[in-house]
Parts: structure tokens; C-alpha cells; sequence
């Protein structure tokens, strides 16, 4: 065998691998802003100020943001900025000049550029210099090309001063520094929702927790010329609101100290140092991770507290929603996702022991809830270093060192619980700090003597007296009473579940009743619109009528027979719509509806179907209905009617969800009724919307499952229609249904299969 070396040769790169860190790996918009605050954060900055210029096309829109930290020079924009992953702040733990821990390591922030905007122009100045360099960045030189990113350029200028753009003077005098980015052609519309997002990014950016204040972010939009008054993140002050304040501390000997607060009554309770061996067993001597301090506050969504804070109800709540859960920061920055509401962020799922234990602050077992909490748990990188991030930027590596820090917050939640049970009581004797003491210093050695001592109880040895054996009769007695008693019993039994069976079928019924109730919920939610639309067209019509015969009276017109008669059938058409929606609504829930007899599925969806014409036409939405192997007069199921409505109604309204955001041309619905062989029948139930979420196919069914999210993911269905017509198929028919992820329309398609009833 012979061998001949042809080259060597080192790994390329695609120009697409920016895009891909950047645009496609950073989850949204206001992340990539909180990527380029933390770069300011690293360099030293005081200052960092956002000024939105907007237009209503997001091309045509930018943003400025300038800060007063360290700023670059020519070398470092080559050998770092213009580096990715460029490994300048590895071994470095702390800033040039603030010596701040530095937040960012793996030099891959400034890509959220690219998910921000089309193209960058970055202006950055030591302190000191006469000149400014000049970077230019045109994201768009990566898309559609199979270029190597080596072959892509960027223009850098050396600019003399003064500098100023039509935004304003950049830098004016040699002792300026900092940097100054332009960021034209935005990639999303910055609309009022999106920039309140970025302000509640923002004030989580930095810990509220902060005891050095020396790092402030401003915000400025300017639409169609006019300036906003600029804002200031801050977010410190509501935490005062609070009904009670936990502070736990571990120190570098690894002692816990925990000091609990209440404002109400001002009283403080402390309990003194412990080492970490005797606060929680079995997890060795000190605590794995290191020193760290554990804050949180216990906030009331009642009109004291949020009038305290200077909120109004509204924002109160919005607040809480935004902010509530145990967060985790290292210097003072967020890590995500903890203190999310939902997933991985629940990392303490105080969810979880809430629903467990849903009772109320004055009931044993009392936890609070994921609504009534916000706190934060604060590390740093040089003293905490095994609690390392992931390579995602995805949260914390879940080690053991991460699980014993887990298990350290929930036991100190758990001793406010039981504490503020306790204070909850309302009983002037109880001392807290006593009950403080009882909670946490029971001593393994104490419960070994109490374990003992109950052992000792049911070991006592003693000699028994020897007991005389009864006689034969006085047996033979023993046993028919016990008989009798026997007997007595199991008709007593027999009693108890046959009333058990009576309640059950009530409890039953009230359920059907009420699971139908809740479909009419989803169908006034759906129909409301039309129903207010029709209603109004009626009255604007009888109005107009009684106008008509008012003026005729007086002689001023004279009556014209055809224009009276349409404006009538104006009202009567109106009329019609509103009388049919009640009449569903009303004969939705009557008895007779709840009677098992023979019905026509597909007449009951044709009714339904024909209800929301007036929806289909306003959405531009068409349906179809079709038979298969069968005829549509022997399509009939042995059920209750209210049942196959409430079927109909839950599907119709989640395509219509589902299709919304499809445009009016390609909206449809299709229905198929079909024999699957013998008696078994089929309904397929198809739409051309959005389809299901992967792996969905399943849990769709769930109760509290729902797909319907708005843009950020969060769930806006209520979860329940799907569960409903699995109960009311299950249940009441023995049939089923199934779903598929896509359909022949493209979205997604549900599968009713039943019984045929001849």
C-alpha cells in the first residue's frame, strides 16, 4: 500500500453560519437587545440609551443605541468584534476599569444584529482619541449565496472629528468614548406591545436586587417626527409593597442565615447562623455551589398593596404576571428561563405544590402560590463557578451542584409557608420567633429519642396472666351475633352504594349539563360579533321604519309598498339571526335534549353549519359536506342530540381560529361522512389552517391543552373543547376520535368514529 499527501487543509465555513447564530439561534427581538446591553455592561458603560425611529413599515424604521463604556480601537474591532466567538473575555473575570464580573464569554452576542436589523453602522471611540472608527455591516451580503465567510468584507473607516448624523451628534470632543450603533432597516415591527415587551426585558436585565446603582438603561421612541418623553428602566420600588421579605444568606464557611420580615406588622424574625450539615441532611458538609444570597417577596393582589406601590389594579396584575417566580441571577444579569411561568422556568414548581395543596394561607398545608411570589436568587461567577451555563445560553447545567441549590430554596420557601401559616392564625400568643426556632432546629438526635421512645411503648415486656378459655356454648353465641352483625352490615352496604349510584348518576347529569354549558360559552365567544352585527342592523332598520310611517302620517312622503318591504326584510333577516342563536343557546341545555334517541349527525351539522353562515361569509370561509358509502339518511347514531351540537360547534370554532391567518381565498372546511365497514361510521372532520403542533396529535385531547397562542406562545384557548367531545364520544357513544397533524387540505384533520344505530 502506498500513500501520497494531496494537501492540507483546514475547515471552511459557510457565510450562512452568522445568519445561523445570530437571526435563527436567538429566540426574538428583545433578547437580541439585552445581548448588545450586556456587551456595554462588559465595557465599562454607565449609560446605555435606545432611541427608536419609527415608521409604519419596519424597513424604513431604526433604532440607536449608545453607550459611554470602554469603546474600541482599530485593533480590538479587527482581532475581536469583527472575531466570532472570539475568546477576549476568557480568563478575564472582571471589566478594565469598574471591574465588573463580565457577563458574556462566548463572543457571540453582536450576531443578534442580524436577527434585529438589515445592516449596522457601529461608530466606537477610546477616551482621549481624535479619531473614531467606522464599521459598516450589511447583513444582507450572507443570504441566498454559497459563499465562505472569509470571502465576505466589511468596510471600516478611520472619521475625523466633530461626528453627527441626522439623529444627532455621535461623538464631539477628544475625552468622549463609548460606541454608537445605527441599526437601519428593522426585521419587526416595534409596535406599542412590542417596545412594552422590551421595557419588562429590560427591568429584569438588571436585578432589581442591585445594592451598586451603577448602570442605568433609557429608552426613547420617535414616531412621525413627534418625541417621547424618555424612559427610565427601573423597577426597584414596587418590591416595598410587600407582605412579607425572606432573605436567606450562605456564607463562604457555608453558615445559612435566614431573616424573615413582615411589613404589615413591622415585626422581624431572625434565625441565627446554622451550618449547612445541620440545615439539611444528607448533603454533606457545605453546600456544593457556594456563597449566594436567596431573596424573595410575598405579594398580595388586594387594593392596599397595589395602592401602596402607586400602581393601578390593571397594572398591578400585569406586573405580576411579567414578573412573578424565583429568578436566578449571576452578577446581577438574568439567566434564563427561571422564573418563567411555565416549563423549565417553574425550576421550583411552585405551580406544582400549589395545585397539590390549593388551600387557603389560614389552612395547614398552606403554599403560596406561583402568582404571590417574586424573588431571586443571586450568584456570581467567580464564587459560583460549578453553576455553569449551558452551551446553549438555555439555563444552567442541572448538576448536583444545581440540585442541592434547588432543594435549598424550596426548604426556605417551605419555612416562610409554615411561618406565615402560623402569623395567619391571628393568635396573639404565638411568638414567631419561637416557631421559627421549632421548625428548623429539631436535631436528628432529638427525633431518634421521640422514635425510641415509641418503640419502647409497643415492646414492653411483662409476663400476661394465662387467660381462662370460654365455655362451649358461651362460643357458639359469640358466632351468631357476629352473623347477625355480619348481615346487618352488608345490607347497610348495600344501602350505602346504591345511594353512591343514585348520586353518581346525578353528579353525571350536572356534568353533561355543564360540559354543554361550557360548549355554548366557546359558541357565544364565536358568534358574538355576528350576533351584535345582525341585532344592530335590525334596530338601525325598525328605527328607519318607524321613520317611514311617522313622515307618512304627517304627509310630508307618501308610503312606497316595495321600499317598506325591504327594509323589513332587513329587520326580519336580522331578526332571524339573533332569534336562531338564542334558540340554540336556550334548547341547548333543555331536557329533551338529554334524551338517548336515533339521531341524524349529519342534519345536526348542516344546522350548525347554516347558523354561522353569516361567520363563513365575513371570513371568506367555504365548506363542503360529502358523503362516502353511505347515504346521508342513514347516517344515524343512537345519542344525545346536545352532544353531536356541542361536537359541531367545538370544531367549527377551532378552524375557524385556525384558518384565520390563511388568506380569504384558501379558507375551507370539509366534512366527510363515511362507512367504515358494518356498522361502523366515520366523520372527518377537515380544515386548510395552521395544522397541530408536532406531537400534539395526542395531547390535544387533554383538558387545559390548547394550541391557540398568540405570537409570544402563550396559550389564549381555553384548552377544554377538545377534552369535551373526547368525554362526549367516550362517555356517552363508546366511539373515539383521533387527530392528524395535517390533512389533504393542508391543516389539520379530527376522526369521529361511531356506531350506526338502523
Amino acid at each position: 500500500m502506498t500513500r501520497r499527501l494531496l494537501a492540507k487543509k483546514p475547515f471552511d465555513m459557510s457565510a450562512r453560519v452568522p445568519m445561523q447564530l445570530g437571526r435563527e439561534s436567538i429566540s426574538s427581538s428583545t433578547v437580541a437587545v439585552s445581548e448588545l446591553i450586556k456587551n456595554s455592561y462588559d465595557a465599562d458603560a454607565e449609560n446605555v440609551e435606545l432611541e427608536f425611529y419609527l415608521r409604519e413599515q419596519p424597513a424604513l424604521s431604526s433604532i440607536v443605541l449608545k453607550d459611554d463604556g470602554n469603546g474600541m480601537t482599530v485593533d480590538s474591532l479587527y482581532k475581536h468584534w469583527l472575531r466570532i466567538g472570539t475568546d477576549s473575555k476568557l480568563g478575564v473575570d472582571r471589566s478594565k476599569n469598574k471591574h465588573r464580573v463580565m457577563t458574556g464569554a462566548k463572543g457571540l452576542g453582536r450576531l443578534g444584529l442580524d436577527r434585529l436589523c438589515k445592516k449596522v453602522v457601529l461608530y466606537t471611540k477610546i477616551k482621549g482619541a481624535d479619531k473614531v472608527n467606522q464599521l459598516i455591516v450589511d447583513w444582507r451580503k450572507y443570504e441566498g449565496t454559497d459563499a465562505s465567510i472569509f470571502d465576505i468584507t466589511h468596510e471600516v473607516y478611520e472619521l475625523t472629528l466633530p461626528i453627527q448624523d441626522k439623529y444627532g451628534e455621535i461623538f464631539v470632543s477628544a475625552e468622549e468614548k463609548g460606541t454608537y450603533m445605527v441599526l437601519v432597516g428593522l426585521r419587526d415591527n416595534w409596535d406599542t406591545e412590542f417596545l412594552k415587551d422590551l421595557k419588562e426585558e429590560l427591568r429584569l436585565l438588571i436585578s432589581p436586587y442591585r445594592s451598586i446603582n451603577d448602570f442605568s438603561i433609557s429608552l426613547t421612541q420617535i414616531r412621525k417626527g413627534q418625541k417621547e418623553k424618555r424612559v427610565q428602566i427601573d423597577s426597584q420600588d414596587i418590591l416595598d409593597a410587600a407582605s412579607w421579605k425572606v432573605k436567606a444568606i450562605i456564607n463562604d464557611s457555608g453558615s445559612v442565615k435566614l431573616t424573615f420580615s413582615n411589613n404589615n406588622s413591622g415585626e422581624e424574625v431572625t434565625l441565627i447562623p446554622t451550618p449547612w450539615k445541620h440545615w439539611i441532611s444528607n448533603q454533606g458538609d457545605m453546600p456544593l455551589f457556594g456563597p449566594l444570597e436567596f431573596e424573595f417577596y410575598y405579594m398580595l393582589t388586594t387594593r392596599e398593596y397595589w395602592t401602596k406601590a402607586g400602581m393601578s389594579r390593571t397594572n398591578w396584575s400585569e406586573f405580576m404576571k411579567r414578573n412573578q417566580g424565583i429568578r436566578i441571577y449571576r452578577d446581577d444579569f438574568r439567566v434564563r428561563p427561571y422564573g418563567e411561568p411555565v416549563g423549565k422556568g417553574d425550576w421550583l414548581d411552585i405551580g406544582l405544590r400549589k395545585a397539590s395543596s390549593p388551600g387557603g394561607i389560614k389552612q395547614g398545608g398552606w403554599r403560596i402560590g406561583p402568582n404571590q411570589i417574586i424573588g431571586a436568587v443571586s450568584i456570581s461567577k467567580t464564587n459560583n463557578a460549578i453553576l455553569n451555563d449551558q452551551a446553549n445560553r438555555e439555563g444552567i447545567v442541572e448538576n448536583d451542584a444545581f440540585m442541592q441549590l434547588r432543594v435549598f430554596a424550596i426548604k426556605v420557601i417551605s419555612a416562610f409557608e409554615l411561618l406565615a401559616h402560623k402569623d395567619a392564625q391571628e393568635d396573639e400568643e404565638i411568638d414567631l420567633s419561637e416557631e421559627l426556632k421549632k421548625i428548623f432546629l429539631q436535631s436528628d438526635e432529638k427525633l431518634s429519642d421521640v422514635i425510641e421512645g415509641l418503640k419502647n411503648t409497643f415492646s414492653r415486656k411483662g409476663r400476661k396472666k394465662k387467660q381462662k378459655m370460654p365455655a362451649a356454648h358461651t362460643l357458639y353465641q359469640r358466632i351468631r351475633d357476629l352473623e347477625r352483625a355480619k348481615a346487618a352490615h352488608d345490607r347497610a352496604v348495600e344501602a350505602y352504594y346504591q345511594s353512591l349510584e343514585k348520586d353518581r348518576k346525578k353528579l353525571e347529569e350536572q356534568k353533561d349539563t355543564l360540559t354543554n354549558l361550557a360548549s355554548i360559552g366557546v359558541l357565544t365567544v364565536c358568534f358574538g360579533h355576528e350576533i351584535k352585527t345582525h341585532s344592530a342592523i335590525a334596530l338601525e332598520n325598525a328605527r328607519e321604519l318607524l321613520d317611514v310611517f311617522e313622515d307618512s302620517r304627517s304627509g310630508a312622503v307618501q308610503l312606497d309598498v316595495n321600499a317598506l318591504t325591504e327594509i323589513t326584510n332587513d329587520v326580519i333577516i336580522g331578526s332571524k339571526y339573533v332569534n336562531s342563536f338564542s334558540e340554540l343557546a336556550i334548547n341547548h341545555v333543555k331536557p329533551d335534549k338529554r334524551k338517548r334517541e336515533k339521531n341524524n349527525v349529519p342534519e345536526i351539522f348542516r344546522y350548525i353549519f347554516e347558523l354561522m353562515n353569516s361567520t363563513f361569509e365575513n371570513m371568506g370561509l367555504v365548506y363542503d359536506i360529502r358523503f362516502q358509502g353511505i347515504l346521508e339518511s342513514d347516517f344515524n347514531v343512537r345519542s344525545f342530540r346536545i352532544d353531536w351540537e356541542s361536537i359541531t360547534i367545538n370544531l367549527i370554532t377551532n378552524a375557524i381560529w385556525a384558518v384565520s391567518k390563511k388568506p380569504r381565498e384558501q379558507r375551507k372546511i370539509e366534512v366527510v361522512f363515511e362507512r367504515v365497514g358494518g356498522t361502523k361510521l366515520r366523520v372527518i372532520f377537515l380544515d386548510s389552517g395552521c395544522g397541530l403542533e408536532s406531537g400534539q396529535e395526542e395531547s390535544i385531547f387533554l383538558p387545559m391543552q390548547s394550541s391557540k397562542s398568540d405570537r409570544k406562545g402563550h396559550i389564549i384557548g381555553t384548552g377544554m373543547g377538545l377534552a369535551i367531545i373526547k368525554g362526549q364520544l367516550e362517555n356517552n357513544m363508546g366511539g373515539r376520535i383521533y387527530a392528524k397533524q395535517f390533512s389533504s387540505l393542508g391543516g389539520a384533520g379530527f376522526y369521529i368514529e361511531v356506531i350506526q344505530d338502523k
